[in-house]
């Protein structure tokens, strides 16, 4: 689904000379790259995903947190790091996601860390399964500037909803998507835009219609449809195939409906940085296992650069398929 008309706003609004032509060269050099098959990088990512922590209160099956499978190191940010990547990047990099693995709301300063990274004229997104929405948590929000909440609702009742978020409580969720919604009235603000995402699966497939019901009535500005990231659990492939990335074969595997093309945005757009500082090749690596460094000890731009992440790059213009982490994705 398309950024929604404000979205697009916002980040035209944020936009400098510096940030507009490196914007221009990243895509340059990946519409080079995928067509020559050479790696190149000539410019800075516009786009960063920090991790702020690696803990949760939801056991989501698939989820490398909720499952128990996460083998690096886990913890928690410390704001001063934080505002040190921010530092190094926000000259031409505009677009923050602040999330990775964890709940971002588990983090006592993620509001602190917003508003840092607003006041450098970063758009920041911030990602979280709706828990701690309440209403001191919805003020520092909205207060710090931030331009995007996406909350994760997978189902229209208690009953579908807990099939996938495990130990999650869905009047809690909607109880904070409205208390969000109260909140950005009472302050008079038009952002975050809330943006609630949904991913589909066969046990709530059926609800579609409802869920957009249900988004208008808890005041959302947006319902995300999702495809769902399966290889534990096959038992969540929904029965419509417009909404799934894979197809069930003869021996009950599943196996990706679409071919493999032998590039992947990403890893020229988006950099994504662990809590620790570790950089990890893309959002798929989840364990961080085919990044280059750690950016607290050698310059981002120089790991976004370097032999380790072009090798990387290199593989995936020339053998997607075969990569663990690449199967799963749904570039």
């Amino acid at each position: 689904m398309p950024i929604s008309t404000k979205e697009i706003k916002s980040l035209l609004s944020l936009l400098s000379f510096k940030r507009f032509f490196n914007y221009l060269g990243v895509w340059c050099g990946y519409f080079i790259s995928a067509t020559t098959n050479r790696t190149i990088i000539i410019t800075s990512p516009y786009a960063i995903s920090i991790e702020t922590n690696t803990n949760c209160n939801l056991r989501c099956p698939e989820c490398p947190t909720g499952n128990s499978s996460l083998t690096r190191s886990t913890g928690i940010i410390e704001p001063e790091h934080f505002n040190k990547i921010i530092d190094e990047i926000h000259h031409k990099t505009f677009y923050l996601n602040l999330f990775f693995q964890g709940e971002p709301f588990l983090h006592p300063e993620l509001a602190v860390m917003a508003k840092y990274a607003v006041k450098k004229r970063m758009f920041v997104c911030i990602s979280t399964n709706g828990h701690f929405l309440d209403k001191e948590n919805c003020k520092r929000i909205v207060k710090s500037g931030v331009h995007k909440i996406i909350i994760s609702l997978d189902g229209t009742s208690q009953e579908t909803y807990e099939k996938y978020r495990k130990g999650g409580n869905f009047n809690s969720v909607t109880n904070g998507i409205e208390t969000m919604g109260r909140t950005k009235n009472e302050l008079n603000s038009s952002f975050p835009i809330i943006e609630v995402q949904m991913l589909v699966n066969r046990y709530n497939e059926h609800e579609i219609t409802a869920m957009k019901t249900l988004c208008k009535k808890l005041g959302a500005d947006r319902l995300e449809l999702k495809s769902m990231q399966l290889g534990l659990h096959p038992e969540f492939l929904p029965e419509n195939k417009i909404i799934t990335r894979y197809y069930k074969s003869p021996d009950g595997t599943l196996k990706p409906l679409n071919k493999f093309k032998n590039r992947c945005k990403r890893l020229w757009t988006t950099a994504v940085i662990t809590w620790d500082g570790q950089m990890a090749s893309c959002c798929y690596d989840k364990n961080a296992e085919f990044g280059p460094g750690n950016v607290f000890s050698s310059p981002i731009l120089t790991l976004w650069k370097s032999k380790e992440m072009n090798a990387f790059r290199k593989r995936v213009l020339s053998q997607r398929a075969e990569i663990e982490i690449c199967r799963n994705c749904d570039e």
